[in-house]
C-alpha cells in the first residue's frame, strides 16, 4: 500500500496549498436517488485504451443502479480521429453531454464559439473545492469561464526498458541532455549493429523535441503571445541540426519503419523483443507498456539542455470532462461529473485509467483503497517536480502543429536539410500566425 507521506507529497505537487486540506477528506457522495425522476438519457465520449473503456463502462453501470433514472449511452474509441469528430459534432450541435476533451483543444473551441457550458454556473453540483484554483486558472479557464475540470494531472516523461539500460550499461539515474543522447544512442546502435535503438520518435516526437529545445535555449514560449515566433532561424537550424544528427547516427528508428507506430510504441514488434530503449510519453501509458512484455519500465526526467532557462516540461492535465453547451441536459450531465470525479466509489472503480486524479476527494479514495499504481505515481510526481511555464492556448492551435509536424516528417525522411526546415517552418508558421491574428 502506497505510503499516507507519499500521497501527501503527491498532493501538494497536485494540488498545491489551496486544497491540502482536501487530501484528508474523500468527498463522496451517494448519487441522486431514484424514485419517480424524470427519466433522462446522457451520452458520454471518450477515446482511451481497452483497459479505460472497460472501467469506465464499470462506473457508468454502478451510476445507473444508483440513479434508475439516468441512462449513459457510452461512446468510446481510439485517439486517432477523435478531435475531428468532435469538431464536426460540436459544430453541428450534435455532440454529446458529457466530453472527455485533450486539454490543448481548448483554445481552438474557445475562439470558435461557446463550445462548452461554464461550469462555474454548477457550483451547487460540482464540488470544485477538490480541484486546485491555480491549476484550474492556468488549464481549464478561458474567457474567463471554466471549460472543463481535469480527470487527473500528468507530465511528460521518458519512460525506458530496464533490461535494455542493463545491457548497454547505462546508469538508471541519466539526465538526458542533448549531448549525452546522441553519444549514447549512437554507442546502442553500433554495440548492436543497428538492431537496437535508444528512443522511439516520429514526427510527433520531432516537434516536442524540437519545441523543448528552443524553449530551453530562450525561456520564451514557442508561439509568443503576439501571434510572433518565440525563436529565430539561427537557434531553429540549431535545434533541427540535433534531430538530424540523431536519424543519421541511429540513435532514432529511420521514420519509414516507425511510422505505422507513431503513437501506439506498446504495439510495436521492437518493444516487444526488447529492441527500443525508451520514449517520450506520459505516465498513464506506462501500464500499457508494461503489458505482455518480460522487462519492467521506469520513468526518467525529460531531455535537458545544460543551463536551460526553463526547463519546458509539459505538465497539464490528463484530460478534461466538459459540458457540451448544446446540452439539454446540462444539470444532470454536471451530476454525472461531479459523480465520475470526486465520488470515492467512482475513483476506486476507475482506479488510474485517466492518470493520478487531479481531485483530492478521489486522490484520497484510491490511497486508502490500495488502488495507485506506484509506477505511475513516481512518473508523475518526477513530472511535477520538473514542470515548467504552462504552454499558452496558441501554442497548440491545431493548425500551427499540422504545418509544423508536417516540416518534421520532411526532415525526417531526409527530404529536407535543417536549414530548409527553418526557412520553412519560420514563413509558414509566420503567415498563419498573421492570418490567424487578422481574426482575433
Amino acid at each position: 500500500m502506497m505510503k499516507k507521506g507519499m500521497a501527501l507529497l503527491l498532493c501538494v505537487f497536485l494540488l498545491g496549498s489551496f486544497a491540502l486540506a482536501g487530501c484528508g477528506n474523500s468527498g463522496s457522495s451517494t448519487g441522486n436517488g431514484g424514485g419517480e425522476q424524470e427519466k433522462v438519457t446522457l451520452r458520454f465520449l471518450w477515446w482511451g485504451s481497452d483497459a479505460r473503456h472497460e472501467q469506465t463502462l464499470a462506473a457508468l453501470d454502478k451510476y445507473m443502479e444508483l440513479n434508475p433514472n439516468v441512462k449513459v449511452e457510452a461512446e468510446y474509441s481510439g485517439y486517432e480521429g477523435y478531435e475531428q469528430k468532435l469538431k464536426t459534432q460540436l459544430a453541428g450541435g450534435t455532440a454529446p453531454d458529457l466530453i472527455q476533451v485533450d486539454q490543448p483543444w481548448i483554445y481552438d473551441f474557445s475562439t470558435q464559439d461557446d463550445m462548452f457550458a461554464d461550469l462555474n454556473t454548477f457550483k451547487d453540483i460540482i464540488d470544485l473545492s477538490t480541484f486546485d484554483e491555480k491549476f484550474l486558472q492556468d488549464y481549464s479557464v478561458l474567457n474567463n469561464q471554466l471549460q472543463g475540470l481535469p480527470t487527473g494531472s500528468t507530465g511528460m516523461i521518458i519512460s525506458y526498458n530496464k533490461s535494455f539500460f542493463q545491457k548497454y550499461n547505462i546508469p538508471e539515474d541519466t539526465q538526458f541532455d542533448w549531448d549525452n543522447l546522441l553519444e549514447i544512442g549512437k554507442r546502442v546502435h553500433d554495440e548492436s549493429g543497428g538492431a537496437d535503438v535508444l528512443l522511439n520518435a516520429g514526427p510527433n516526437t520531432f516537434l516536442a523535441m524540437f519545441k523543448s529545445y528552443v524553449r530551453q535555449k530562450t525561456g520564451k514560449q514557442f508561439i509568443q503571445d503576439d501571434y510572433t515566433l518565440g525563436f529565430d532561424k539561427p537557434l531553429a537550424v540549431e535545434a533541427l541540426g540535433y534531430l538530424e544528427k540523431y536519424l543519421d547516427a541511429g540513435v532514432v528508428q529511420p521514420f519509414a519503419e516507425s511510422a505505422p507506430y507513431q503513437d501506439n510504441l506498446d504495439k510495436h514488434p521492437k518493444w516487444f523483443k526488447g529492441e527500443f530503449g525508451m520514449t517520450k510519453n506520459w505516465p498513464s501509458t506506462i501500464p500499457s507498456l508494461q503489458d505482455g512484455v518480460d522487462f519492467e519500465v521506469g520513468a526518467l526526467p525529460e531531455i535537458m539542455m545544460k543551463g536551460a532557462l526553463t526547463t519546458a516540461v509539459v505538465n497539464r492535465p490528463s484530460q478534461l470532462l466538459s459540458i457540451a453547451k448544446s446540452s439539454k441536459h446540462q444539470e444532470e450531465a454536471a451530476k454525472l461529473m461531479n459523480w465520475l470525479l470526486n465520488d470515492k466509489d467512482a475513483a476506486v472503480i476507475l482506479g488510474d485509467v485517466r492518470g493520478v486524479p487531479a481531485s483530492s476527494a478521489a486522490l484520497d479514495a484510491l490511497e486508502g483503497a490500495d488502488k495507485l499504481d506506484s509506477v505511475i505515481v513516481d512518473a508523475t510526481e518526477l513530472a511535477l517536480k520538473t514542470s515548467g511555464e504552462p504552454e499558452n492556448g496558441i501554442t497548440n492551435n491545431a493548425e500551427l502543429i499540422k504545418i509544423a509536424t508536417d516540416i518534421m516528417q520532411k526532415l525526417g525522411y531526409h527530404k529536407s536539410t535543417p536549414e530548409e526546415a527553418a526557412d520553412e517552418i519560420i514563413k509558414e508558421l509566420t503567415a498563419k500566425l498573421e492570418e490567424i491574428k487578422s481574426h482575433q
